[in-house]
């Protein structure tokens, strides 16, 4: 059977998607990249914005016009938010639950027997050739956690994935291991808010250092930090094995630098902590990248307290802004709240936004002109090699060499043109 398999929105949904094409291609099934060229189309979809929503119905109402025979799944959390519209939609033929996401496989052979979906291997969870490779990919994302506890005002991911809980330390090993053993050179641990694991007693710090102390670990990236929850402990094993075996990449998401605003998203931080934080990482992480996402017009955002975001954006130095206007989401506390910003002055500021992270993004790359970088090394784009230093910065490089996950080093010799950013890079031995 020929899969294809989408996913929108975040890096847990593409863990997902990974974990799928492992159990597709164990079982001797066959991906491709489109759906017209497909039997079966999976979509793990999203709904954190508005955008996200319409395109998940995009998306799934595409492949069943670009492909009349074709089978659809839908599963993630626009289908969880609005099971109704998506049993509905038309060109959908199977809805597969959030919490069922893992039994995914079986409920496919079960709606659809004859697409012949055989069984899947039992022995190692990861078959060679490495699936991410079959995919496109570089790196591998595993999921460790999901769900979230907190009740922020503007989320519906409680909603839509439940409450929080994390994966047996053993089985998450044993995944990085088998990713390793497959020629895997990166892994990322992601998951809602990966801070928040718990299992068996360990808590994030342990988990990493159990995979750390293994012989095939690859090269570990950290997502979803959530900055009230940083264990100094995980600062300690940054010192010691940081820019080698761990990316010195934290993602914090801020959602607003006003101190305010913060207060009536619930988000249990004020901007001036937030600072301190970033001030106590790079102390403990020399060259570290800290990226984040914020959250622009949320309701009763004054234009006080939108300059005051800007200043801390600015003062921050991010490596990356993931800038996104508020979306009201069904259920949530803030869709009905007071003082709803208009379209007109979301839109504003969030061009206002934009600029203020690019230019910082430019800023932290600016600071890399001159020194030496290890890459791991991607497929190339526009004729040019492409990768990702461990601190999170893409560096193009003109050469003939396949480099594709090697890691090499190379010299940030000046910045990359165009709208994708980055650093040129030229090779060292």
């Amino acid at each position: 059977m020929r899969v294809c398999l989408t996913h929108l929105g975040c890096k847990l949904n593409q863990a997902e998607i990974e974990a799928m094409a492992r159990r597709f291609t164990a079982a001797g099934h066959h991906l491709v990249g489109s759906p017209g060229a497909a039997d079966l189309h999976v979509v793990n979809t999203c709904t954190v914005t508005q955008t996200a929503a319409r395109e998940s119905r995009k998306t799934l109402r595409g492949g069943k016009r670009a492909n009349p025979g074709l089978r659809t799944v839908v599963t993630g959390c626009w289908s969880a938010a609005e099971p109704g519209a998506a049993a509905a939609l038309d060109g959908v033929d199977l809805v597969v639950p959030n919490g069922e996401k893992e039994s995914l496989f079986e409920r496919v052979a079960a709606a659809f027997p004859d697409l012949a979906v055989a069984e899947a291997a039992e022995t190692d969870p990861v078959p060679v050739p490495w699936v991410a490779m079959e995919m496109g990919h570089t790196r591998a994302l595993v999921k460790v956690e999901d769900g979230c506890n907190m009740q922020c005002a503007f989320c519906i991911i409680p909603q839509t994935r439940g409450r929080q809980r994390s994966r047996p330390p053993g089985e998450v090993v044993a995944e990085v291991q088998a990713l390793a053993r497959a020629g895997c050179r990166e892994v990322v641990l992601t998951g809602v808010q990966i801070s928040a694991y718990r299992s068996e007693g360990l808590a994030l710090v342990d988990l990493v250092a159990r995979i750390l102390a293994e012989g095939e670990a690859p090269r570990l990236r950290l997502t979803s930090i959530a900055p009230w929850e940083l264990d100094d402990r995980l600062l300690d094993l940054f010192a010691e094995h940081g820019g080698h075996r761990l990316c010195r990449h934290f993602h914090l998401s801020l959602q607003s630098g006003c101190s305010a605003t913060l207060r009536r998203m619930r988000r249990p931080y004020t901007a001036e902590g937030y600072l301190d934080l970033l001030a106590r990482i790079r102390q403990a992480v020399p060259e570290v990248a800290i990226t984040t996402d914020v959250l622009v017009g949320f309701p009763g955002e004054t234009a006080a307290e939108f300059e005051a975001s800007l200043a801390t954006v600015a003062a921050a130095g991010f490596a990356k802004v993931h800038v996104f206007p508020f979306s009201p989401r069904p259920g949530t506390a803030a869709e009905g709240m007071p003082g709803q910003v208009s379209p007109e002055e979301k839109k504003e500021r969030t061009a206002r936004m934009l600029k203020m992270a690019a230019a910082v993004e430019r800023q932290f790359q600016e600071e890399q002109v001159g020194r030496r970088v290890t890459v791991l090394w991607e497929r190339p784009r526009g004729g040019q090699a492409n990768g990702l230093t461990d601190n999170y910065i893409r560096v193009y490089c003109q050469t003939h060499r396949d480099l594709w996950n090697r890691f090499v080093a190379a010299e940030v010799v000046g910045l990359a043109e165009g709208t994708e950013g980055g650093v040129m890079g030229e090779l060292r031995a």
